[in-house]
């Protein structure tokens, strides 16, 4: 027994400032010698332990009793690898530890030891688990990209241990949140701040991550954002879009933490890389849909005058038709061809450029007094379509006839010269039971039209 207690002092003198845990026990695993780490680690002061069996320190009943059958028992043989157990404290609280061990035989006795080295390795568990978790939110299709980004800050929010998760955009010295996680709600997106206020006026100065377990003791106490917010813990990293920087993904708590890990600089890193190619690539999606846009507006717009082209109207025209017959609106469609009266003379006279003018005098006026579900097109040279849906035919009619009062009351100049302007209208309408198609439709609005001329131009007439 002397001998037993000499070999105890001494192991206490050499593994006591060991970081790892070190255990050892008897042959019935009750706990003979527990190093500074251990008491530590478990929580438990040390005469807690001493004599007890080592199942208090399991996380579960049944993972003792099967270390037991694997490791330690007496003819088992030392393993050669660590194996990832679940601890628990005596607060109730959980970490996982890396641990090698099994018996041990005093060649001098007959006395059995059983030693155990336990690594904490839960920041590397929970890194791993984390890892896997960001892969699956980044590679989600069932999530939008703000939901994503909200996933994120959750999952580093709780990884980290810290409550406070943005997700920003810093442009001429502003840090504007754009999404956050914050126990009480208090950060909305749109928030905005002066970038030289927080702290990731040092992730941006930097360009790469920073981190701060302790503020108050680090070198960035006397930081405007500590005074402001007591924020004491802080992770960031910069977001980069095309190569550009464009904002932060940042973590941050009122209370002191442990020190970062390389592992959670990494981590805040590549979430802050991935939300750098999404914003990217929504960049670039964007831009395709605007280019499309772009290109569907040219197919369908007449390059001079900016209003619809021939083509687009006629598919107008068939939709409103198809909306009438199914009795998807109250009131008739209604139909107007307008013509510049006299048109040839003003090309003759005052040059192309002028007629040009003229057309485009045309739009600026429509603009004004038709309404937006009202479509004008030009049908062809110095000819418009006007079709006008769900509307009254006095209504209708009192647009198209102040469109044509105001054209001819235009002072429109060219060279000098006021160019004289007047239209033609020709109007019809059809009925929930007019069965017209759309080519008997302009043929009336056409009709219509030329008596407008023959009865002195610059007038409206229905048909």
């Amino acid at each position: 027994m002397q001998r037993f207690e000499m070999i105890q002092t001494l192991l206490g003198q050499m593994l006591g400032q060991i970081d790892d845990i070190i255990l050892l026990a008897d042959d019935q695993r009750h706990i003979t010698y527990l190093n500074d780490s251990a008491v530590k680690a478990f929580g438990y002061p040390r005469e807690a332990l001493i004599g007890k069996q080592t199942r208090m320190l399991y996380a579960s009943s049944d993972e003792f009793e099967r270390q037991g059958q694997r490791r330690f028992r007496v003819d088992a043989q030392p393993a050669k690898e660590g194996r990832f157990i679940r601890y628990r404290r005596q607060d109730g609280t959980y970490f996982y530890g890396e641990t090698l061990g099994g018996p041990i035989k005093d060649p001098t006795s007959d006395n059995i030891f059983m030693f155990g080295l336990i690594r904490d390795v839960s920041r590397r568990v929970t890194a791993e688990h984390t890892l896997h978790s960001l892969h699956a939110i980044t590679s989600s299709r069932e999530l939008n990209f703000n939901e994503r980004i909200d996933e994120l800050l959750k999952l580093g929010c709780a990884h980290f241990g810290l409550p406070i998760g943005i997700f920003s955009r810093i442009q001429d010295g502003e840090y504007v949140v754009q999404r956050a996680c914050h126990p009480e709600d208090l950060l909305e997106p749109g928030l905005s701040f002066s970038l030289s206020d927080t702290y990731c006026d040092h992730v941006y100065r930097a360009d790469c991550v920073q981190a701060f377990h302790h503020v108050a003791s680090s070198e960035i106490r006397n930081h405007p954002c500590y005074a402001n917010f007591n924020l004491e813990a802080y992770i960031g990293a910069p977001v980069i879009v095309d190569g550009e920087r464009y904002g932060t993904f940042t973590f941050s708590s009122p209370d002191p933490v442990p020190p970062f890990t390389a592992q959670d600089i990494e981590l805040v890193r590549l979430i802050a890389l991935w939300a750098g190619h999404e914003v990217a690539r929504a960049n670039d999606i964007n831009a395709l849909k605007e280019a499309h846009q772009a290109l569907e507006k040219i197919a369908i717009t007449d390059p001079l005058t900016g209003l619809y082209n021939r083509r687009h109207a006629q598919q107008v025209l068939d939709d409103s038709i198809a909306a009438l017959a199914t009795a998807e609106v109250d009131h008739p469609l209604c139909v107007a061809l307008l013509d510049f009266d006299h048109f040839k003379k003003i090309n003759d006279n005052h040059g192309h450029d002028a007629g040009d003018l003229a057309l485009q005098h045309l739009s600026v006026l429509a603009e004004e007094i038709l309404l937006p579900g009202d479509t004008l097109a030009r049908w062809g040279g110095e000819e418009f379509l006007a079709i006008l849906p769900d509307s009254l035919l006095s209504d209708s009619a009192t647009r198209i006839n102040l469109l044509r009062q105001r054209m001819k009351d235009s002072v429109v100049e060219y060279a000098g010269q006021r160019l004289p302007l007047s239209l033609s209208i020709g109007m019809t309408c059809l009925e929930p039971d007019d069965s017209a198609t759309r080519e008997q439709l302009i043929a009336r609005a056409d009709e219509a039209m030329y008596a407008a001329k023959e009865e002195g131009r610059n007038c409206l007439r229905m048909l």
